[in-house]
């Protein structure tokens, strides 16, 4: 019975330390965003999107500004959006729609990205930066629908960063991660210097100072 006890508290320790480590922000407001108050640019609208809420961004001037690094301090760490792209070619061809970035320091960054073609798809671009190296990955042969909802998936762990989307990997590259101070800011549905604006649907942005 002792012993149950223990294996029982020890499990919820795990599940517990896990979720302290995981930031969630279900993008169902332009008010509050996870307990911040965000930088609105433009006019996004708050949307239904299949019995929940998300923010549509009009790919040419709608965006949130966040003054927060969720990954600050890790040195490994997972970020994932659901998100949903219109059908927007050729005018928002190269959209970046989530940065993380100290303002005071464009030598550090991490962007998620996306390009379309003219087919009606998709296709993932991840992109990070230090003082001593860049690294892009982009496959333009891994492509998805358009106007369907998908997740993106970023991870670093122990000098490899890697890609997923709808949970499988692919894209890979290496690359040593500078860590992004914590006075850094997070914009969702642009670039944080308001250009390559998305064109589409945000739902959920995950944050985690793990790599599973």
């Amino acid at each position: 019975m002792g012993c149950c006890l223990v294996l029982n508290m020890l499990l919820v320790g795990c599940v517990a330390s896990r979720q302290s480590r995981q930031e969630v922000w279900q993008l169902n407001s332009l008010e509050t965003i996870s307990g911040y108050t965000p930088q609105v640019w433009g006019q996004p609208k708050v949307v239904k999107a299949e019995g929940k809420k998300a923010i549509q961004f009009d790919g040419k001037e709608d965006g949130l500004l966040l003054g927060v690094n969720p990954i600050a301090g890790a040195d490994a760490f997972t970020i994932e959006v659901e998100f949903k792209p219109a059908a927007a070619y050729p005018e928002n061809v190269e959209q970046r729609f989530l940065h993380i970035q100290d303002p005071n320091n464009d030598k550090r960054r991490i962007l998620i990205e996306l390009r379309l073609n003219d087919k009606g798809q998709w296709y993932p671009d991840l992109f990070m930066r230090t003082e001593n190296a860049s690294l892009t990955l982009i496959d333009s042969t891994r492509t998805h629908p358009v106007n369907k909802w998908a997740s993106i998936r970023l991870a670093y762990k122990d000098g490899q960063l890697k890609g997923y989307v709808n949970g499988e990997e692919e894209l890979s590259g290496e690359i040593e991660y500078l860590p992004i101070s914590s006075t850094a800011k997070t914009s969702i549905g642009t670039r944080m210097d308001k250009r390559s604006w998305f064109n589409g649907a945000i739902r959920v942005v995950k944050f985690s100072k793990t790599v599973e």
